[in-house]
């Protein structure tokens, strides 16, 4: 697959996620951004969209729940709302996987495998190591909740199909790309169905790394 080829591939799985979303009627759809509007988001947030993530947001804005939370789930709104939304929030929810992977290292977690070198016995210091290693790790863009996609600045075309769960230090792929990732959390959820790994190819550079 040469790289436009893989661009509208990964443009046509976004804009069926988006369809998918519509018909399953779990959150609340606006129209989706116009070009202007996602040239603005990516410039006002120092971010770039991958091209599936792309075409699902012009296909279709998701900016809230269809139904109020269910008892023990969070009342924060999952969806980030790229067009309306709080700055601040969307900032900080940028912000999140790193800050949360940080919050692990401050207690005892360490990327295995000697590639930050050898932890320093100080958490603060063991904090600040971690930070500078990760200024360089592809940016994550928040997509529901926890799941996120890579952001397409810097990454060939597959990492920005494939969707991660990232919470701290645990990460888990959660669909090769965005139609899979839509069937997979709402679709069917609870399913036991087997739901495919994604190819070497579509890892996201570290994040994928610990999944294992």
């Amino acid at each position: 697959m040469t790289g436009d080829e893989a661009v509208r591939d990964g443009v046509r799985a976004g804009e069926r996620a988006a369809r998918r979303l519509a018909e399953l009627g779990v959150c609340v759809l606006e129209p989706g951004l116009s070009g202007a509007e996602i040239d603005r988001i990516e410039a006002e947030y120092g971010i770039v969209f991958a091209p599936g993530h792309r075409g699902f947001l012009a296909a279709g804005l998701p900016v809230g729940r269809a139904a109020p939370p269910e008892e023990g789930e969070s009342p924060r709104n999952p969806w980030p709302d790229w067009r309306d939304g709080d700055p601040e929030l969307i900032r900080e929810w940028l912000g999140r996987p790193v800050e949360e992977l940080l919050f692990s290292v401050e207690h005892g977690w360490w990327l295995p495998g000697g590639r930050w070198g050898q932890r320093p016995a100080d958490p603060a210091e063991a904090v600040a190591a971690a930070r500078a290693a990760l200024a360089s790790v592809p940016k994550l863009i928040p997509l529901h909740g926890h799941r996120y996609l890579a952001a397409g600045a810097g990454e060939t075309v597959a990492p920005g199909r494939v969707v991660l769960s990232v919470v701290g230090a645990d990460t888990i792929p959660y669909g090769r790309d965005l139609a899979e990732w839509v069937e997979r959390e709402f679709g069917d959820p609870g399913s036991d169905k087997v739901w495919p790994e994604p190819a070497a190819g579509d890892r996201v550079s570290f994040w994928s790394d610990l999944a294992g």
